[in-house]
Formats: structure tokens, C-alpha cells, sequence
């Protein structure tokens, strides 16, 4: 392969823009909010909604469940029972996005049996200082809420943990301010 015919490597993901036609013996469709995972549901296949809170008018199985917790318990249940052929659509932002993605993975789905659909603004980032996680915006900067350290967010995504990564924006400074009391 040539350097001019090789596909470019980016760091952030790419989120699927429309429903694939594959096949599959049950799709699963998980969505922090059911009106917008509507057009994901329009497939021949036995289609599963789990959501947080809402449901929708219609036909579609549907589980509404009262927390994010709740949902992804239900989720991996029936990923651990899940027959070959399973698909899973997932729709929300980068935070929600991701933790179903890692879900789905321990339970033995592979990459392209997993569609991502990218809703909202918020996303995870990792403090590469102390090893937290925090959910943030849109921001190119903030500060950590467990060592206090300023970030830079980089553009930088991995996919193992789900998250950006943060860096110290001052590598001259690279721990907190001395709290005065």
C-alpha cells in the first residue's frame, strides 16, 4: 500500500451519519433518549430499545429504565446472553457513547457489530496526572476535579478508555496551586 492510498489514522473517533443495512438475527438499540434513536429503529430485524426514562409511541420492544446505572445493567445482561448475529446501535454523547462500547466489548461483540451515533456535547476526559475521569463539554481547557492540575484537552481519544486525554497547560507548573489557608 502506498502512502498516498493508505487510509488516514485519526485519534478522535468517527461516529456513524446513517443506519447500516447489515443483517442481523436481533439488534439492540441503546439510547440516553429515545426520540432521538428513532430512525435507528426502522429495520426488518427483532429490535430492542433501552432508554433512560422515556418511552416511545409504537410498536418497538421497549425498556424504559430510571438511571444510567439501571440501564447498563440491563444492557449487559443481555449482551452476556446474546446470540450470534446480535447487532448494537448506541445513541447519545461521547460519555454515554463509549461506556456502552466498553460494555459491549467485555461481552465479546467485536468493532463492527457496534454502531456509534454521536448526540450532545458532553465527553469524557482522563487526567493523565492523577488518573481521573470527569465529564466536560466542549472546553479546550479546564481543571481537574481531583488533583487541580489545568488541563489542555487534547484532541487526542482512546478508545480503551473512552476519553481525551488532559495535560498539564503549564509543563513548567505541572501540579496545583498551594491551597492558602
Amino acid at each position: 500500500m502506498t502512502a498516498s492510498s493508505a487510509e488516514p489514522m485519526f485519534s478522535t473517533p468517527r461516529y456513524a451519519t446513517d443506519v447500516s443495512r447489515h443483517t442481523a438475527s436481533r439488534r439492540i438499540v441503546v439510547a440516553q433518549q429515545a426520540s432521538l434513536a428513532t430512525r435507528l429503529l426502522d429495520h426488518p430485524a427483532p429490535t430492542l430499545l433501552l432508554c433512560l426514562g422515556e418511552t416511545l409511541p409504537g410498536s418497538v420492544e421497549q425498556e424504559s429504565l430510571p438511571s444510567s446505572e439501571a440501564l447498563y445493567l440491563r444492557l449487559q445482561m443481555l449482551l452476556e446472553q446474546a446470540q450470534a448475529g446480535t447487532r448494537l446501535y448506541v445513541c447519545g454523547d461521547e460519555s454515554f457513547l463509549w461506556h456502552v462500547h466498553r460494555l459491549a466489548w467485555q461481552a465479546g461483540l467485536l468493532g463492527d457489530e457496534i454502531e456509534l451515533f454521536k448526540q450532545g456535547a458532553r465527553r469524557r476526559l482522563y487526567c493523565v496526572h492523577c488518573g481521573h475521569f470527569q465529564d466536560i463539554g466542549r472546553e479546550g481547557e479546564c481543571t481537574c476535579g481531583q488533583c487541580r492540575v489545568k488541563l489542555f484537552v487534547r484532541e487526542h481519544f482512546s478508545q480503551r478508555l473512552g476519553a481525551y486525554m488532559g495535560v498539564c497547560i503549564d509543563p513548567d507548573s505541572p501540579y496545583a496551586p498551594e491551597v492558602q489557608s
